[in-house]
């Protein structure tokens, strides 16, 4: 057998061809079988069967299909030798593969064009698309998914809300009776009459669903009137992420699991985050009524007047000072008339004065309970509020102040 007869049957055998087309391969090529090899798979000729007469397109026979390269599909660089048939056997081993390569992301695969001995690669436009996407994927920045949120928002704002929550809310709701009743006792069988109360619903409650509002700034974004959440921040990018994916955040937006919430995205990225105003609260502190004392001293200077006694203010030593309160006491006690005396410092004090005595044994006691400093004061009637400077000389029952009330007020 010459050498050109041993080509063509090498050639027959490894491209399962009829030897009249692997002659006419052969004879293309100057009888190199490296190439004719070549252009027999670039020409699509193919087609896992044998011819029957000496064309190139040739009817294909009925015989088990092959699992060589399709016509479409060229490999990056060629090969020396092409490859071997795959056996037409299966083991679990390669059902197991066959699953794995399923699972794993398609190669890029490029066409190819044209006749006999010339050809022309078509790079497939998917490949370029998917490489797009995957770089978008890669350098996706917190702005990018802003702007896909805004994008979603707009596409998802006029669609029908399909969740629980809302078709619960759209249910008229009815007005049944509502609250507690009394099961009615028996006199005869000695029965009380008991309270029902009212059924607790039992079971998983969903909780109601919620509007939260979210303003894209400059430098990041804001949830209601709270604190700005930076873009850089890569906690707030994964928020982002999950806003994204259509997933409310708990904590950022404030909800409870399982709980629907609607959220309003205002745009304002050409804008730079303004903090919102403080609200302005109301009135906060203590008011004081008519004709009560005004308050002069401060707190300290307060309590200590109240720790102090009749005898403290005066500043006599200890010995007379106990002496005084034991004689004070024995005053309060003999006493037929109860004053309660109001200094304008704050201090309360309730003493006990004979209703015969006069008016001015009040100022002297106001005056020996208070650092007066050199102001003026008075007493007055707390209400209705009426001076008796002028009834010093009178009793304290001609003056109408057995059992009252007596106010000491600055000048």
């Amino acid at each position: 057998m010459s050498s050109e007869e041993e080509k063509v049957h090498q050639f027959a055998q490894l491209t399962d061809t009829s030897e009249d087309i692997a002659r006419q391969y052969l004879s293309n090529t100057d009888f190199n079988l490296e190439s004719a090899i070549n252009n027999f798979y670039g020409d699509g000729s193919f087609s896992g069967s044998k011819a029957e007469s000496s064309g190139i397109q040739s009817a294909p026979m009925q015989h088990p299909p092959s699992t060589q390269t399709p016509a479409s599909v060229s490999t990056s660089s060629s090969t020396s030798r092409p490859k071997p048939r795959a056996s037409q056997v299966r083991t679990f081993r390669d059902l197991a593969n066959a699953n794995d390569d399923d699972d794993s992301d398609d190669p890029e695969k490029n066409l190819f064009t044209g006749g006999e001995k010339s050809g022309l690669q078509v790079e497939n436009p998917e490949n370029k698309r998917r490489r797009q996407l995957k770089q978008q994927s890669r350098n996706r920045t917190p702005l990018g998914l802003v702007e896909d949120l805004m994008k979603k928002a707009e596409e998802e704002a006029n669609l029908p809300d399909t969740r629980e929550s809302a078709k619960e809310h759209a249910k008229p709701k009815k007005n049944f009776f509502t609250g507690t009743g009394h099961k009615l006792g028996s006199v005869e069988n000695e029965v009380e009459s008991t309270e029902i109360g009212e059924k607790k619903p039992t079971g998983f409650q969903r909780p109601e669903k919620v509007t939260r509002t979210i303003t894209f700034w400059k430098e990041g974004f804001q949830v209601e009137d709270g604190q700005l959440y930076k873009y850089d921040d890569p906690t707030n990018a994964d928020y982002l992420n999950q806003l994204n994916q259509g997933r409310a955040p708990l904590s950022l937006l404030n909800v409870e699991m399982f709980q629907d919430v609607d959220v309003n995205v205002v745009k304002k990225l050409d804008e730079s985050f303004k903090p919102p105003k403080r609200k302005v609260g109301g009135f906060h502190g203590e008011g004081h009524r008519l004709g009560s004392p005004v308050p002069f001293e401060s707190s300290s200077t307060t309590a200590a007047n109240a720790d102090n006694d009749v005898g403290g203010a005066s500043g006599l030593p200890d010995a007379p000072v106990e002496a005084k309160v034991e004689k004070k006491v024995e005053q309060e006690e003999e006493g037929d008339s109860k004053i309660q005396i109001r200094l304008a410092n704050g201090k309360r004090i309730v003493k006990k004065f004979q209703s015969t005595d006069p008016v001015s044994v009040l100022y002297e006691f106001v005056s020996s309970n208070t650092e007066v400093n050199g102001r003026e004061w008075s007493l007055a009637i707390a209400f209705p509020l009426t001076i008796i400077d002028d009834l010093k000389e009178k009793s304290i029952k001609e003056a109408g102040l057995v059992n009252s009330v007596v106010v000491q007020r600055w000048k």
